[in-house]
């Protein structure tokens, strides 16, 4: 029920949502280089917080819903200053933190940065060993990052997102209702992304990232964490020496879901 009403909520809101964005402030190259709105994703806060008040009114609830609705407007809201005012000149998680260290803070230094602050508030409030803390602070953190290195073409980041929260609702044990919401409103959200018709930016990659690491830490136990955790390591690992984008290219099962939806691109 509440995954049908978030995607009849997203379809209706940004309809809105485009037409807000439709400034010369909001215009961005894509990889094609043409402009486009690119922090799309906005669209997805309103989306989840109404969700969330009708869910409460049907009786719907999760003790982490509030923590979740706190901790996506701030990750949108710093997604929203890197799509709008990021300097492209640094690149990588690495370069955001070596200018961090030069006394320098990037839109990107400055998104990481509050993306461990909000990973760890959440970590508090729902661990009770210190390890616990360490390792979800550093799950979330690193889940967030990853649905940001993955929105670089149409619809990739949706498409990742759909793919693991589907395996998180088919593996995973607990209340589900925050990855339902957010799957709805993906669902919904993806034509106009996969149609380069507007970007999700990390406005919205911010959240979708946010919402696979939260479920990571509620929905399996701590060996799987570390499983789920080992990868995500790899994954940044390799994408600070290669592309990504090449990497999905040059394999053939990749790039053929990669291009699934963008047609002839």
């Amino acid at each position: 029920m509440i995954f049908i009403i978030s995607f009849l909520l997203m379809i209706v809101i940004q309809k809105f949502i485009i037409q807000i964005l439709d400034k010369d402030v909001c215009l961005k190259p894509n990889y094609k280089n043409v402009l486009i709105p690119v922090c799309g994703g906005i669209a997805f806060v309103p989306t989840i917080f109404i969700a969330a008040i009708v869910s409460k009114f049907l009786g719907i609830s999760d003790e982490m819903t509030p923590i979740f609705l706190v901790s996506i407007i701030l990750m949108s809201y710093v997604g929203l200053i890197d799509d709008i005012l990021g300097d492209r000149s640094v690149r990588g998680l690495k370069g955001h933190i070596k200018s961090l260290l030069n006394m320098k803070l990037t839109t990107g230094g400055l998104k990481a940065v509050i993306g461990v602050i909000v990973s760890f508030y959440i970590s508090i409030n729902i661990s009770n060993r210190l390890v616990d803390i360490i390792v979800n602070t550093i799950l979330i953190s690193l889940f967030t990052n990853f649905l940001n290195l993955l929105d670089l073409r149409p619809g990739r980041a949706c498409k990742a997102f759909f793919f693991i929260a589907i395996i998180f609702l088919l593996a995973g044990t607990g209340n589900f209702l925050i990855l339902l919401i957010v799957l709805g409103a993906v669902i919904a959200f993806v034509p106009l992304d996969l149609k380069a018709k507007i970007m999700l930016g990390d406005t919205g990659s911010n959240i979708l990232g946010l919402t696979l690491g939260i479920s990571s830490v509620l929905l399996f136990n701590f060996n799987i964490k570390l499983i789920i955790l080992a990868f995500l390591i790899l994954i940044h690992i390799i994408t600070e020496k290669y592309s990504l984008s090449k990497i999905i290219e040059k394999n053939k099962f990749l790039n053929y879901l990669d291009m699934i939806g963008r047609g002839r691109d």
